[in-house]
């Protein structure tokens, strides 16, 4: 007992400690990133890592691969990989990150359907998520997600996400649960070239924050992005740059506290 509960301290001590960075939520990838963290309202091959209806835009299989440091601290590097496949009935995806080292980690395996209805796009997700601490053990939960985007619009796009909405627990023993994420978001986008973001994040025990983001399209190989985050003061850029079947993504948060977060991606189209 007093070792489970020495496990489930520490945890919740590196959770909260690097909370700002990492929200204790999946990686989310260079693009939400670079636009300040927002994420509900986006479509594109890091869905499954953020609003699992953002898969239903899938056109063609693709897979993404994604690293992350944080503080310049080899132990918080995050690595993600997924691979998305549209079918005639939907799209499925199959997505994994791994964060910390051999003393402190967590890795997450996740499963995705996302299917195209009318105007809206609905999807779901399953996950595996375990903690590891050397010496202590791991502890392993299953998460549930689930989003929609709709069109409202020829300029206006919603986007809703629910991260673990089942309210998964750590440990049955402290009754420590895994955060329970509401994310509501708007996507304007007057023009082909420029998207202009809200969305708004309330975590169900902690304080809400709003998130405004900016995607400007250049050329056609070449979106620049900026966001701010209200609530942690953060600030972000990033840039998307497309060479053939490849798509590199870049995106760095800077908070004045914490120092930067950099994320690096690439998107690899499998068929046409």
């Amino acid at each position: 007992m007093q070792k489970t509960r020495l496990f489930i301290a520490l945890i919740i001590i590196i959770q909260h400690t690097v909370a700002a960075q990492l929200a204790d939520v999946p990686p989310v990838g260079p693009v939400s990133l670079g636009l300040g963290g927002i994420s509900a309202p986006l479509d594109n091959g890091w869905s499954i890592f953020n609003n699992p209806a953002g898969l239903s835009s899938t056109e063609s299989i693709n897979s993404v691969f994604g690293y992350q440091t944080i503080f310049n601290f080899a132990p918080f590097n995050t690595v993600a990989a997924a691979i998305n496949v549209p079918t005639s009935i939907g799209t499925a995806s199959l997505g994994a990150y791994r964060f910390g080292d051999r003393v402190f980690s967590s890795q997450m395996a996740s499963l995705g359907f996302a299917r195209k209805v009318g105007i809206m796009g609905l999807g779901i997700k399953a996950n595996v998520l375990q903690y590891n601490i050397d010496g202590f053990g791991t502890r392993t939960v299953f998460i549930a997600e689930m989003g929609c985007l709709a069109t409202l619009s020829p300029v206006l796009t919603f986007g809703m996400h629910i991260y673990n909405f089942t309210q998964a627990v750590i440990a049955k023993e402290t009754y420590e649960k895994v955060p329970t994420i509401i994310r509501l978001a708007v996507d304007y986008h007057p023009t082909d070239a420029l998207n202009l973001f809200i969305e708004a994040e309330k975590d169900v025990i902690r304080a809400p924050n709003l998130k405004l983001g900016l995607a400007y399209r250049v050329v056609e190989a070449l979106e620049l992005r900026t966001g701010f985050s209200m609530v942690n003061k953060n600030h972000a850029f990033g840039a998307g740059f497309k060479i053939n079947r490849f798509m590199i993504d870049y995106g760095v948060k800077v908070n004045t506290n914490a120092g930067a977060t950099h994320n690096f991606g690439l998107n690899f189209m499998i068929s046409d």
